[in-house]
């Protein structure tokens, strides 16, 4: 949910459940106005039968799609229509002779990637982080947004869920609907438009998590939903303080990698499929398990090219860059965009499940670690503290000790006294006052071998917590903030 001032998030954050739940509820009901709409009704029918198709027919569909999308980004768009390297293309095969683009291409010249026809296009201003800190700020049509949801329904039929028709869902993935400093519960909102429950992931210490079960168990969610670092302590928690109430149809996890261990885990606890689900805020490229557990490149929702090192696509057992066409959205059409996370191509492409799709032995990027607090929360997936700082370059969060962490920021020349305090703010809002944050500023951050960096570095035993959730026995149930 969206706040905007310092002092509406002051003034939410002292209002009783009651009321902080009909705000959720009326941000809930434009949501769904803006998410189920005539294209999302359009889009979801077309992807109903076209996951039945063939691969021959849903490659051939992919090639059209693509050839007529960077025609017409090459028309439309001055950035492509600015430069000799960029040309039409009748071929799919042409499209390799176009250049691969970088996300810092992009941020220098972001305004030449708006559409000449943006003003009848966007349909809404949409920001990026990123696992680097980078943030990007561009329009997406209301086609595009709707069909980004028409994908998402699709694939939550996949396990018998239906978000969209308000089947009852717990989402914990970052969303700061409780005072960071807040000792006790609720750390939770309820949306009654959408019938979902919102839980807090920056709240999740030991003390807390037996709290989180009570609530799940009383609220019997058919579907939970969130970041895999966070879903993966509520199971842990469910393990140790629950009683085997929480039985739910399917587990979703977005926006990090899934680890085996926490997929694991997940399953165990829940007692259902754990499915991932992979994309990312430029809607290029989707990549999601079926419940056979294979995982299926969407021809459907973009042109995916896996490269290797020299730039040569990969072959089954290779594991290379994904640099995406993602054809739905003609507001800000991007071509070749290298979003920076890597996949290996199964070598086995025969379906279980009889859907098509290249199948995906396992996509990386976005690993990261846990922030441990100075009250003891576990808080995962901070890329937002760098949401709306369009003046920082690059971004890393350090921590060393409990309690105390640094942000590494590579800044421009635009940035500012006011860009620092923004984001001492967001940090704030996320790890509360008993966490110092410090700040520094570098030239440069290290690179991994694969071009990245990792966005949160600790040297800190996170996951200290963790075990003890792992390994202790089931306490008795305490009744606690219902």
């Amino acid at each position: 949910m969206a706040y905007g001032s310092e002092q509406l998030k002051s003034l939410y954050y002292r209002m009783p459940i009651a009321v902080k739940n009909s705000i959720a509820t009326a941000y809930g009901v434009r949501q769904r106005s803006d998410r189920y709409g005539k294209y999302f009704e359009s889009h979801k029918g077309f992807l109903e039968n076209s996951q039945n198709w063939n691969n021959e027919r849903l490659v051939a569909f992919n090639d059209e799609q693509t050839i007529d999308f960077v025609n017409r980004a090459i028309r439309e768009c001055e950035y492509y229509a600015n430069r000799k390297d960029y040309h039409p293309i009748t071929s799919i095969e042409e499209l390799a002779t176009l250049p691969v683009l970088t996300k810092e291409e992009v941020r220098k010249h972001i305004t030449e990637f708006y559409s000449g026809t943006v003003s009848k296009q966007a349909f809404r201003w949409v920001h990026t982080s990123g696992t680097t800190g980078k943030s990007l700020v561009f329009p997406v049509s209301k086609s595009a947004f709707q069909r980004e949801y028409a994908f998402r329904a699709v694939h939550y039929s996949w396990g018998n869920v239906y978000p969209h028709l308000r089947h009852r869902v717990a989402y914990c993935a970052g969303h700061p609907i409780a005072a960071p400093d807040r000792k006790i519960p609720p750390f939770w909102a309820f949306d009654y438009a959408n019938n979902w429950l919102l839980l807090s992931s920056y709240h999740m210490s030991e003390r807390n998590l037996n709290a989180y079960i009570r609530k799940l168990e009383k609220y019997n969610p058919e579907m939970i939903g969130g970041y895999p670092s966070s879903l993966y302590l509520l199971a842990l928690a469910n393990k140790k303080y629950g009683s085997e109430g929480i039985r739910v149809k399917a587990v979703y996890c977005a926006s990090e990698t899934l680890f085996d261990h926490q997929k694991l885990t997940i399953e165990d606890s829940f007692g259902c499929k754990a499915f991932n689900w992979y994309g990312n805020t430029e809607l290029c490229g989707n990549i999601v398990e079926c419940e056979r557990g294979e995982l299926h490149l969407k021809y459907e929702h973009s042109k995916i090219e896996l490269l290797n090192e020299n730039d040569d696509l990969c072959k089954p057992g290779d594991t290379g860059r994904l640099v995406c066409t993602g054809f739905g959205n003609l507001a800000f059409p991007l071509i070749r965009y290298e979003v920076g996370d890597v996949a290996t191509i199964s070598q086995d492409q025969t379906t279980r499940c009889g859907r098509g799709g290249l199948i995906i032995d396992r996509v990386e990027g976005r690993k990261e670690d846990y922030i441990v607090t100075g009250d003891g929360r576990l808080v995962g997936r901070l890329d937002h503290l760098f949401k709306d700082s369009i003046n920082v370059i690059e971004g890393q969060i350090r921590q060393n000790r409990v309690g105390e962490v640094v942000l590494n920021i590579v800044k421009s020349d635009k940035y500012s006294k006011d860009d620092e305090d923004l984001l001492l703010r967001e940090a704030k809002l996320r790890l509360g006052a008993e966490t110092e944050v410090n700040i520094s500023y570098v030239n440069s951050i290290p690179r991994t071998p694969n071009g990245k960096f990792p966005f949160i570095v600790s040297s800190v035993n996170q996951y200290e917590v963790i075990n003890n959730l792992a390994s202790a026995h089931k306490s008795s149930h305490t009744k606690t903030g219902m």
